[in-house]
């Protein structure tokens, strides 16, 4: 199956369509090691290994969209915290709002450029040794050499992960570009992980129940 066109009749949030909490922390920490690494041995590649880690982890951006990201669509000054897809799916324009900590990761990124004479006018936030940009296939290749998951497992994950933090299906819709908010509320399935807390949490309730402990969910015990 094409990772970009999961119908939504097929949906479901199994484990091979996005990053688990444990799979997620250890690629985040992976990132932070090849931003050590990169930059204390002059390896510029894990610098930009690290980059597109934490883009796609942090934006939910399709990989084309990853690609022809300039600088220029960066805006981290005078308050903003932004950058713009300028042709996202549909040859559609919009805005993706960034969190603090993702800001300062491009804040050093872009630092990190200048320092190294890549950053001129129109330049794209990731090239390669050999060109000015990155294609699809490229930037794919990048990724799996730290996750054995599709590229796209990331975009599921931050639609998965917002929507959790937020509550806000309309928020994720704008983030994640979708034309159609039924699209947007796949993200609100249960993770594997909130099932087996709730389940954990059902059996906390019935064993205080069996046992005929006082003060648990009293409105439980006075509905019956």
């Amino acid at each position: 199956m094409n990772e970009n066109r999961i119908g939504k009749s097929d949906w479901e949030l199994t484990p091979e369509k996005f990053l688990n909490p444990h799979e997620l922390a250890t690629l985040m920490n992976r990132a932070e090691e090849l931003y050590v690494i990169g930059t204390t041995k002059k390896r510029k590649a894990l610098v930009r290994d690290w980059l597109i880690i934490n883009l796609a982890i942090n934006t939910g951006l399709r990989r084309k969209e990853m690609c022809d990201l300039k600088v220029e669509d960066i805006r981290l000054g005078n308050g903003q915290s932004h950058l713009i897809v300028q042709h996202g799916k549909g040859d559609k324009k919009r805005i993706v709002h960034i969190g603090k900590g993702f800001k300062d990761v491009l804040k050093k990124y872009i630092t990190w450029k200048h320092a190294h004479e890549e950053l001129m006018e129109g330049c794209y936030l990731l090239r390669t040794e050999r060109s000015e940009k990155y294609c699809v296939g490229g930037i794919w290749y990048r990724w799996k050499k730290y996750c054995s998951k599709r590229l796209h497992a990331a975009r599921h994950t931050f639609g998965t992960y917002c929507y959790q933090a937020t509550k806000n299906i309309r928020l994720v819709q704008k983030q994640m570009g979708h034309a159609k908010v039924s699209t947007t509320t796949l993200y609100s399935d249960c993770t594997p992980e909130v099932i087996t807390q709730g389940m954990d949490d059902m059996e906390r309730l019935t064993k205080s129940l069996q046992h005929g402990r006082k003060n648990i969910m009293p409105g439980i015990r006075n509905a019956a």
